[in-house]
């Protein structure tokens, strides 16, 4: 099995630990409402630019991005 991004619970994690979903937008160069419409589950990833900063992002702040596998 492939591991899959999990791009919300990784944006949940950034929130829990301090970030707003502007500070995330703006540190990945989109909008808050972009992080807020992952964060509802009405857009399922972020655009490959986008989810590169987030990778890295996530890097930085040590931040898990893969779905857990069973």
């Amino acid at each position: 099995m492939v591991p899959r991004m999990d791009w919300k619970t990784a944006i949940e994690t950034l929130v829990q630990r301090g970030m707003t979903p502007d500070t995330i937008g703006a540190e990945i160069g989109v909008g808050g409402n972009a992080i807020r419409e992952i964060l509802a589950g009405r857009t399922k990833a972020p655009r490959a630019e986008a989810a590169f900063k987030l990778a890295a992002l996530c890097k930085r702040r040590r931040v898990p991005i893969l779905e857990a596998t069973a």
